[in-house]
C-alpha cells in the first residue's frame, strides 16, 4: 500500500476485478491512504462453500503441493484450462484476440500453480476478514457484475450494495464473469463519473 504514495498517486480512483476487487477494497479500507472513489466487478465479498477453492489450494500445500506442482498440476490444469476460459467469458464467446494470444503456457507453470494456489487457499480467510468492515468504506462506490457469471454468484454482488450506503449497483445484462471485455466502453464511463 506504501508503493502508490511513493509514485506520487495521490486520491486515485481504485478499480478491482474478480478477486482484485479484494486488494481494492483492501485500499477503501486503508484509512492513511484516501481514494477518491471504488469500481469493483465480478468480486467474491463474503464467504461460502466453493469446492472449487478447495480443489485449486491444492499445490500450495507444503511439500505436497511442490510434489503436485512439478508433475500433475500442470497436466491437469492444461486439461481443464480451455474449459474454464470458457467459462469465464460465459454467457458470450471467448473473443478472438483472447484465444489466439492468451500465454496458456506462462499459467503452466510451477511458480504460477503455487501463486493461484495461495490466492485461492487466502480468498475465503480474505472475505470473512473483511465482511465486518465493508460498511466503514466511506469513499463512492460502484458495483459491477455480470448477470450471469458463472464464476462468482451475482448475489456477493448484491448483497455488498445492501452493505455499503452510498454504493451503487450495476448488474450487466448478457455479462459473464469477464465484463472488463464486454463492457470496457461502460466500465470506463462508470470511472469517469468518479474522476
Amino acid at each position: 500500500m506504501k508503493v502508490l504514495p511513493h509514485l506520487g498517486v495521490r486520491n486515485p480512483v481504485v478499480f478491482g476485478h474478480s478477486w482484485g476487487t479484494l486488494v481494492a477494497v483492501a485500499l477503501a479500507l486503508d484509512k492513511e491512504y484516501p481514494i477518491r472513489g471504488l469500481v469493483i466487478a465480478s468480486g467474491y465479498y463474503f464467504p461460502s462453500a466453493r469446492l472449487d477453492v478447495w480443489m485449486m489450494s491444492g499445490p500450495a500445500i507444503p511439500i505436497l503441493g511442490d510434489l503436485l506442482r512439478y508433475t500433475i498440476a500442470p497436466i491437469i490444469s492444461w486439461a481443464i484450462l480451455p474449459n474454464l476460459i470458457r467459462k469465464l467469458f460465459a454467457p458470450r464467446s471467448v473473443p478472438d484476440p483472447f484465444e489466439n494470444e492468451f500465454p496458456t503456457s506462462l499459467t503452466l507453470r510451477p511458480k504460477q500453480l503455487k501463486a493461484a494456489a495461495e490466492e485461492s487457499a487466502f480468498l475465503i480467510p480474505v472475505t470473512a476478514q473483511f465482511q465486518s468492515q465493508y460498511a466503514a468504506i466511506g469513499c463512492p462506490v460502484h458495483i459491477l457484475h455480470g448477470r450471469d457469471d458463472q464464476v462468482i454468484e451475482p448475489e456477493q454482488s448484491r448483497r455488498l450494495h445492501k452493505v455499503i450506503g452510498q454504493s451503487v449497483l450495476h448488474i450487466i445484462n448478457e455479462g459473464g464473469h469477464m465484463i472488463t471485455h464486454a463492457e470496457p466502453h461502460g466500465i470506463a464511463q462508470v470511472i469517469a463519473t468518479l474522476r
